[in-house]
């Protein structure tokens, strides 16, 4: 019969906790998806990029809602059974909570080890792609939108004017001026191109622009001088480095072996944040099955407030603790185990409220009847 019931229960908390994160993995996707077509709608992203970014977000930011599925889909799985007494007929029958634990530990333990995966493996690889991908944006975003009939600045001296564009991306009747090296004594030259049509295009690298030019002239000399050399070409091209743009690193794109061997307080600091969130998936996991469980006659749902207020103070501490950590207000030694104590020392002061409530109830009726008796 155990385990019969021990199945039972453990199909129930899979698919509660399998439920939970499916809703939370959409709430998150719907997030990134908005924030990103923002940033793709003011030209700060070109459109190609949208999903490949959003994935990768997504994936960097996974590890922060498993321990709420754990946390909420126990609760819920293990309500359900409360509420339908069928806990109650199980442990009539000698069916102890060794068996809910043991349910519970399965998901839990296997979950733990998905946020360890992402956390010290994928998570790292998905922020670094997200970061060349938006450094790839801000380095090309000069050429996109480029309207017929404006002058664009392409940076580093270079201004590119066209009257028109082909659907295929030709450019037709360009003008091209950039600045070139100077020769000593002779001041800053200037190159100026006048061509019949063009195309551009961003090196793999990203690193500069690649006009080519196609049957024009070219100007080369000093402004305000006559040293001026005009040449015909058929064929020129023409490169332009691109902006420089960097997006600011964050300790979340190194990988874990150069954090453990780094002695700063903010990369110690990132060491110890994505250990936390590992070990809050099993400190949340098992703190759920006490705080599942249902006094009678109460709804299904009853604990799920009292988990929502016990996930958002661990989360709360965590980035306070991390904070103190990169600050160097707590010593790296200490990290972040402390807020593992504080969140299992309110775990089970939560368990407790219902008897401190009524030992308040039961103390308070006893000061009225003393009261009365007077």
């Amino acid at each position: 019969m155990r385990g019969i019931f021990f199945r039972h229960v453990l199909r129930n908390i899979s698919q509660a906790t399998f439920g939970v994160g499916l809703v939370l993995v959409a709430v998150l996707l719907i997030y990134e998806l908005a924030f990103v077509l923002g940033r793709a709608a003011n030209g700060q992203l070109p459109g190609a990029l949208v999903l490949q970014l959003v994935a990768l977000t997504l994936r960097g930011n996974l590890t922060i809602i498993l321990p709420f599925a754990v946390l909420l889909g126990t609760i819920l799985g293990l309500g359900r059974l409360y509420h339908d007494s069928e806990i109650a007929a199980a442990q009539a029958c000698g069916v102890g909570t060794g068996t809910l634990f043991a349910a519970a530990g399965v998901v839990t333990f296997a979950v733990a080890a998905l946020a360890a995966w992402l956390t010290f493996v994928d998570g790292p690889a998905a922020a670094r792609g997200a970061v060349q991908l938006r450094t790839y944006a801000l380095r090309t975003a000069v050429t996109r939108g480029l309207t017929p009939g404006q002058f664009r600045s392409l940076g580093h001296g270079a201004t590119l004017y066209f009257q028109a564009a082909a659907a295929d991306g030709t450019l037709r009747d360009v003008f091209v001026q950039r600045d070139v090296p100077a020769v000593p004594g002779h001041g800053q030259r200037m190159q100026i191109v006048l061509a019949e049509r063009a195309h551009y295009a961003v090196s793999a690298d990203s690193s500069y622009y690649a006009i080519d030019l196609t049957n024009g002239h070219n100007y080369e000399g000093v402004p305000g001088t006559g040293a001026w050399r005009i040449t015909r070409f058929r064929q020129q091209t023409i490169r332009v480095p691109t902006p420089l743009a960097t997006v600011p690193g964050k300790p979340g794109v190194l990988d874990t072996g150069e954090l453990l061997t780094s002695a700063s307080p903010r990369l110690r600091g990132e060491l110890h944040w994505r250990i936390a969130w590992v070990l809050d998936v099993i400190v949340l996991g098992l703190l759920a099955v006490p705080l599942a469980r249902l006094q009678p006659r109460q709804g299904r749902h009853a604990r799920v407030p009292w988990a929502v207020l016990l996930f958002g103070v661990y989360a709360g501490l965590l980035s306070a603790g991390r904070a103190m950590l990169e600050r160097g207000d707590v010593p790296a030694g200490f990290g972040l185990w402390w807020v593992h104590a504080v969140a299992v020392a309110l775990g089970l002061a939560l368990l407790r409220l219902p008897q401190w409530s009524a030992a308040l109830v039961r103390l308070g009726a006893a000061r009225n009847s003393l009261v009365a008796n007077r």
